[in-house]
């Protein structure tokens, strides 16, 4: 009886608790943290960041939740920063990988890039999935508010090749890039309205840092103990596979008869049109390329994309950085390399893969 009693008492406590905690997470998120919305803005058919904009952004259900904050145009910077007109200027292009999702922007490649080129002021036009037809639109926007660059950087990501085909397309009247239908659109706007991200913040913060310190430990656990002489432990995507699967056994529901032609189509468009830019404005446009874990697992065997760069690059349309070879030489003298470098179960750099490619460019940019 009497444990019948104790049981009871602990769940009506517990029940208490949680009240309380739901209760306080409801006020706090709609009071002190109302302001820490993601700076995500969405538009149909297209989104940007927003300006002026101090919030929060989680990437996956399995990332860690950062700080974003950006400036009077609506670019992600550190937190305080402020553009300086007497120095010279370097434009950054990317996707989520530039953009740094899961990390502080001082631990992002462009922040600690940032932090060593001290004597340009840097201008971060990464969103996440953003790919090459996005590019040219931004650089003539800030053309028209006379800020131009000395150097523009454009980080080409593998997904570039599938999104440049199948998420991006340009409105030929006014060359303002737009998403290719309403279901990407709507789909971002069911999250940003999502009643328990909105209203219970702390709380959704919280299971996302134990969930992702529980796939990081997961994920350790398998490459620690797994069998060299069976398949690798890691992920495959459809968006990277193209590099080491033959292109007539691509997924065809995300691979149609004329998808990746037309991607490899649209990218070398559009980076001859920030070429153009760049001799225009005598800017030094930069290429740089980076692997995926799958890359430096699997090859390059069907489709070479180091030498598919190169090409890009010739007639000095643009000077390439490809630092494959860094993270290869990294992956050959670390057991547990992709634990280190990516985050678990991802594609994306964590803090010491971003030191490791921002490492590879800081030479070659000075």
């Amino acid at each position: 009886m009497k444990n019948i009693k104790y049981f009871f008492f602990l769940i009506t406590l517990a029940s208490i608790v949680l009240f309380f905690w739901l209760f306080l997470d409801l006020i706090l998120s709609n009071t002190l943290m109302a302001k820490k919305d993601d700076c995500i803005k969405f538009e149909e058919k297209y989104y940007e960041l927003k300006k002026n904009c101090s919030g929060k952004h989680r990437f996956k259900k399995a990332f860690p939740s950062v700080d974003i904050f950006t400036d009077k145009y609506g670019l992600r910077t550190s937190k305080n920063f402020k553009h300086n007109n007497d120095l010279k200027n370097i434009f950054i292009l990317g996707d989520s990988f530039t953009f740094g999702v899961g990390l502080e922007y001082e631990k992002s490649y462009v922040g600690l890039i940032e932090s060593r080129m001290k004597d340009y002021n840097f201008y971060n036009f990464s969103v996440p999935s953003y790919s090459p037809s996005v590019y040219p639109f931004k650089l003539k926007k800030m053309s028209k508010l006379n800020i131009m660059p000395s150097k523009i950087i454009m980080f080409l990501d593998l997904t570039d090749v599938h999104d440049e085909a199948a998420r991006w397309f340009i409105d030929k009247d006014f060359g303002k890039p737009y998403l290719s239908n309403k279901e990407i659109f709507e789909k971002n706007k069911n999250e940003e309205n999502n009643f328990k991200k909105r209203n219970f913040k702390i709380s959704v913060q919280l299971a996302s840092l134990i969930n992702f310190n529980l796939r990081s430990l997961r994920s350790k656990f398998r490459n620690t103990f797994k069998d060299k002489k069976k398949e690798s432990v890691l992920m495959k995507t459809f968006q990277g596979e193209f590099t080491y699967t033959d292109l007539s056994k691509l997924n065809k529901q995300f691979w149609k008869e004329k998808t990746f032609s037309t991607g490899i189509k649209n990218i070398k468009k559009n980076i001859n049109l920030i070429s153009k830019f760049a001799k225009e404005n005598n800017s030094e446009f930069y290429l740089v390329l980076y692997p995926w874990a799958e890359t430096l697992e699997y090859g390059q065997k069907s489709f070479n994309w180091s030498n598919f760069g190169k090409n890009l690059c010739v007639n000095n349309i643009c000077t390439l950085i490809d630092t494959t070879n860094n993270f290869l030489n990294y992956k050959n003298s670390n057991k547990n390399w992709s634990n280190q470098i990516y985050f678990p179960s991802d594609i994306h750099f964590n803090d010491l893969g971003a030191k490791i490619l921002a490492d590879s460019l800081i030479e070659k940019l000075e």
